[in-house]
């Protein structure tokens, strides 16, 4: 890790975010999940980001005990996650709300003191964080965001820069009909510095988290136009294939580059390589333990 991340740091990127890091006392969403601790390896980990001159950045989330991530992009079992959903966020009461914050606060110090200088809550992917926000899924959903607008002003007193990932949708078209909008309006609602914009449920339908062809993308990048036109003074941060729409940008969203820096380390510099979709960054899915990518040529 330490060494994918400086090879991508640049004065050319604002900030690297360390993805999907477990909280202490959370679950991972696979076997190699990280998890963010007072070892000095995180702060080296910070240390090299930063010396590139890059904002080191950490994703802080957490599954469930028993959690289990599907492989196929989609599922046969998908049509049974929103209400295995709703069970895992039901069985959630009031103290294990408050134990749960309790371990974001100790992990988002344990961040600040190794180095990272912004913050991300993952509450997108139907991950835990994601369920306990969503009114449709869980009854204590306001006591849930009260606690993230808690820990946002925690980070602000520490000096940190702070973000939260949602979906804009499950993929489950049942569900999606009602109440979307309502979340997405939420989360905009939240005091924190950005709203990171995926979409997708990892059990549900991965195509929407990892979009690909042309309609899906499209999709991503029109409805994330439409929550912006809806909420005008916040900042937004799109990924989902969006550097050549860029220009097509209001000011206020900012740009996310995930897969075409994952092919190509230099991709700020040398923009004509990007991903080809090869696949291969999709490790769990292919039921290995690290990212590879087709494109690095001492690698294949």
């Amino acid at each position: 890790m330490i060494e994918f991340y400086r090879d991508r740091s640049s004065p050319q990127l604002t900030c690297a975010i360390v993805g999907n890091v477990v909280i202490p006392d959370g679950y991972g969403s696979n076997a190699v999940s990280p998890r963010i601790s007072h070892d000095g390896i995180w702060n080296t980990l910070a240390s090299a980001i930063q010396a590139r001159g890059t904002t080191p950045g950490i994703q802080l989330a957490t599954a469930w005990s028993g959690y289990t991530g599907a492989k196929s992009f989609q599922p046969k079992e998908r049509a049974e996650t929103i209400e295995r959903s709703r069970r895992v966020a039901s069985a959630v009461n009031p103290s294990l709300l408050q134990r749960l914050f309790s371990g974001l606060r100790l992990g988002t110090h344990m961040a600040a003191k190794a180095g990272f200088r912004h913050v991300q809550l993952h509450a997108a992917h139907g991950y835990l964080f994601n369920l306990l926000l969503d009114s449709r899924l869980y009854d204590g959903s306001n006591d849930c965001a009260a606690f993230v607008s808690q820990w946002a002003d925690d980070c602000r007193s520490l000096g940190l820069e702070t973000s939260v990932r949602i979906s804009l949708r499950t993929g489950d078209d049942q569900f999606d009909k009602t109440g979307t909008t309502a979340f997405q309006d939420r989360a905009c609602k939240l005091p924190v510095d950005f709203v990171d914009v995926s979409s997708g449920y990892y059990n549900v339908d991965k195509r929407l988290i990892y979009p690909s062809v042309r309609p899906i993308i499209q999709a991503r990048h029109k409805e994330t136009f439409a929550l912006a036109a809806r909420h005008p003074n916040v900042q937004f941060i799109l990924s989902g294939r969006a550097f050549y729409a860029v220009n097509r940008f209001p000011v206020k969203i900012h740009l996310g580059i995930c897969r075409d820096l994952i092919a190509n380390p230099e991709f700020l510099r040398e923009q004509s390589r990007g991903c080809v979709n090869s696949g291969k960054c999709h490790y769990h899915s292919r039921n290995t333990d690290s990212v590879a990518c087709s494109q690095w040529r001492d690698r294949t």
